[in-house]
């Protein structure tokens, strides 16, 4: 796939939120290296390596966002933990299913879409919410008294 074809970060996924905006670089990272594998039998070990590696790294990242929300007290975790569990669930079923590197590619196209993009947009911008809530519930407004 050229590189137009690869899965660009923009800074408008970014949270605000260091550790986890710096995971979801890193993801997006490991993703285009599958995009930029040629199709040829010597590239068989070394796509086997990035998927693994995507894999074991998304579950980190998961992981680590799951212990963020539940420190901060995130109302909507036993969801959110759902989601991730599906996204890991359609990787796992990728990397089981034997198949060329074109499918393979076009597979991990829409999985890191929805992993990454989508979910970062819809989901992920709902700690952002919270957040700002959590702060306009704690200044002091006079007014209240």
């Amino acid at each position: 796939m050229s590189s137009s074809q690869k899965v660009p970060w923009d800074d408008r996924y970014k949270l605000g939120i260091e550790n986890i905006d710096a995971q979801h670089e890193k993801l997006f990272e490991l993703v285009n290296r599958l995009f930029e594998l040629e199709d040829s039998n010597s590239n068989k070990e070394e796509l086997r390596t990035i998927l693994y590696e995507f894999s074991d790294y998304m579950q980190t990242h998961f992981r680590d966002e799951e212990e963020y929300m539940s420190m901060i007290e995130f109302p909507e975790l036993e969801e959110h933990k759902k989601l991730h569990q599906e996204i890991v669930e359609s990787l796992a079923q990728i990397i089981s299913t034997p198949a060329k590197l074109n499918i393979i590619k076009s597979k991990m196209r829409i999985v890191s879409k929805r992993a990454l993009i989508d979910h970062i947009m819809h989901e992920d911008t709902k700690l952002n919410i919270f957040l700002a809530e959590q702060e306009d519930e704690d200044i002091f407004d006079i007014s209240d008294i």
